[in-house]
């Protein structure tokens, strides 16, 4: 009976400190996924003159892919570059100048590592007042509290002096619902993952 308490302990432990480590590593993932992406976007206003989106909301159902397939599937998901919400094709406007024929992640040959991702991702861009005084973007959102009022706090400007792009990934690793937020703006290369002020995405406390 020692024998199998003792075993039994082991065994609890192994399986906790392998969970940590593979939430570790799923982390490690996103964190490289978004650096990537803020290179891309980086390169893209370099070649174009603007930055790209593939979204012009925050939240849940603005990630591609959607974070409820995500929950259901109870594990990562393929990347489609043929699906819209991977080209992103939307009509001329807010968050998408120029049209959508040059926004989306199919534009920024973003592809997470894998082709296959446990996250959902977006990318929400616009033009600064330097760009277009008459017609600045906002970032999504930014009076909602939600992740992009931290990325961009009360009384800052950087979206109105130049152009801007916000990005974020939300992961459920464990798959109930609750979700992991990671930001990146334009004029930081540090992705965010610490705990989230908005009190929205809690599987991180």
């Amino acid at each position: 009976m020692t024998v199998v308490v003792i075993l039994a302990v082991l065994a609890v432990v192994a399986i906790g400190a392998y969970a940590k480590h593979i939430r570790s590593a799923h982390k490690t993932e996103v964190v490289s996924d978004l650096s990537s992406l803020t290179l891309r976007q980086k390169t893209f206003l370099a070649k174009s003159g603007h930055y790209a989106s593939s979204t012009g909301c925050e939240g849940a159902g603005c990630t591609y892919p959607a974070m409820a397939l995500l929950t259901a599937a109870t594990g990562p998901l393929p990347w489609d570059p043929a699906s819209t919400e991977y080209t992103a094709a939307a009509a001329a406007g807010e968050y998408f100048r120029g049209g959508g024929a040059v926004h989306g992640f199919d534009a920024l040959q973003f592809m997470p590592e894998g082709a296959d991702s446990w996250c959902g991702y977006a990318t929400v861009s616009g033009w600064g007042a330097l760009a277009d005084a008459g017609n600045a973007d906002i970032p999504a959102d930014i009076t909602s509290a939600l992740l992009a009022s931290q990325e961009f706090p009360a009384g800052s400007a950087q979206f109105f002096s130049r152009d801007w792009f916000f990005s974020y990934a939300l992961c459920d690793f464990d798959f109930d619902g609750i979700y992991w937020a990671f930001t990146t703006t334009h004029y930081s290369a540090t992705v965010n993952m610490s705990t989230d002020a908005t009190a929205t995405y809690l599987e991180n406390e």
